[in-house]
């Protein structure tokens, strides 16, 4: 009987924190990137969605966070984006935000959907993905074969063309001497 009182407390403590975060009805996805992504190039837009909240423009300064609760409303927010140490971008919009500049190797980027007044929302809705960028593979270009000489064809024919007339130059040569 006492295993199954704790078992029931434990499972209470568990799913306590998902509860809560169920109660808010605040959901943040983070489509793209996905964790462990590697992507190509310098330029990382960040796809997402949200349910539960209207993303709304902010009046507060960030330097003032969490300064005036007066200003949050309950379902109205925003995004906050932090990419590796970089300065956070505060996000108004359901549309994907674009990083340009974006150097090759391992990043870390943090989306959080916060209070009209740059706080954290009760309980934290917060997603971390970590993924990889590398510099742009550059292709060369192939010039389709139309049946036209090609500069290497050209360079060829000319280095023909000289060694024939070193020949027969030498030859020539040869038959004034006889």
């Amino acid at each position: 009987m006492r295993w199954l009182q704790m078992s029931a407390a434990l499972l209470v403590l568990m799913l306590g924190p998902l509860g809560l975060a169920a109660a808010a009805g605040h959901e943040l996805t983070v489509v793209k990137p996905t964790d462990g992504a590697t992507i190509e190039g310098s330029t990382v837009t960040i796809t997402f969605t949200t349910a539960g909240i209207k993303l709304v423009p902010t009046t507060i300064p960030v330097a003032e966070a969490g300064k005036h609760p007066e200003a949050n409303k309950q379902g109205e927010g925003h995004l906050h984006f932090v990419l590796d140490l970089q300065p956070l971008v505060v996000w108004e919009r359901g549309d994907p935000y674009t990083f340009a500049n974006v150097p090759p190797g391992e990043h870390q980027l943090m989306v959080e959907l916060v209070n009209n007044d740059h706080s954290s929302l009760s309980p934290p809705v917060m997603r971390m993905i970590r993924f990889r960028t590398t510099a742009n593979q550059i292709t060369p270009a192939t010039m389709p074969n139309t049946g036209a000489a090609t500069h290497r064809d050209t360079v060829n024919l000319l280095l023909i063309l000289i060694a024939l007339s070193t020949i027969v130059g030498g030859l020539i040569l040869c038959r004034k001497r006889v």
